[in-house]
């Protein structure tokens, strides 16, 4: 039979758990967020910066095809800007999957134990022959465990493929502005 102490014991257990996972995502994000406006923010700046400097160069040209060439230039600056955008938000994006996945997987492998401990505690006082059952339900939990992992990994995989994609795109954005800057400066 099920004892009052152990149920109350374990819903404490549990309820203090789930506090404390959702407390490690809530920081997670908070961080990603923090991380983001930076991001926003010294995307902002470099912008002003090169709106600035551009304008002053435009105002500096001494004819038109001078204000030409100058406008031209300009275009190899912002692409940088943008591709450097897109990498840091792809490592901040990735590194919060990272996150989140590893809090969520040592969540997933401490309710597994928790709830092996608790089949355990009522294998102890199950009628005679209820074991099988217990071990069976044991299984089935290690085995869901295990698949969450797998998942979790599978999903880690594609990720980095993305990444790698954004980063292959990222270059090539690179090797075309390039040509384009070099084709207008003849």
């Amino acid at each position: 039979m099920i004892s009052p102490d152990l149920l109350s014991s374990t819903a404490r257990t549990h309820l203090s758990s789930q506090i404390s996972f959702a407390t490690s995502m809530a920081e997670s994000m908070i961080e990603t967020v923090e991380k983001l406006m930076g991001l926003n923010l010294q995307a902002v700046r470099a912008s002003m910066d090169m709106s600035v400097g551009s304008a002053q160069q435009l105002m500096g040209a001494k004819d038109p095809q001078d204000f030409m060439n100058v406008s031209n230039n300009q275009f190899q600056p912002h692409t940088d800007i943008l591709i450097t955008y897109v990498r840091h938000l792809s490592n901040i994006a990735s590194g919060t999957h990272r996150q989140l996945a590893r809090i969520t997987q040592d969540k997933v492998n401490e309710n597994s134990r928790e709830i092996v401990s608790m089949l355990d505690k009522l294998g102890t006082g199950a009628p005679e022959g209820s074991q099988s059952s217990i071990n069976l339900l044991k299984a089935a939990i290690d085995n869901a465990a295990s698949g969450y992992g797998q998942i979790n990994q599978t999903t880690q995989d594609a990720i980095e493929q993305l990444e790698s994609g954004i980063s292959a795109a990222s270059t090539q954005l690179t090797t075309m502005a390039t040509k384009s800057s070099a084709r207008t400066k003849k």
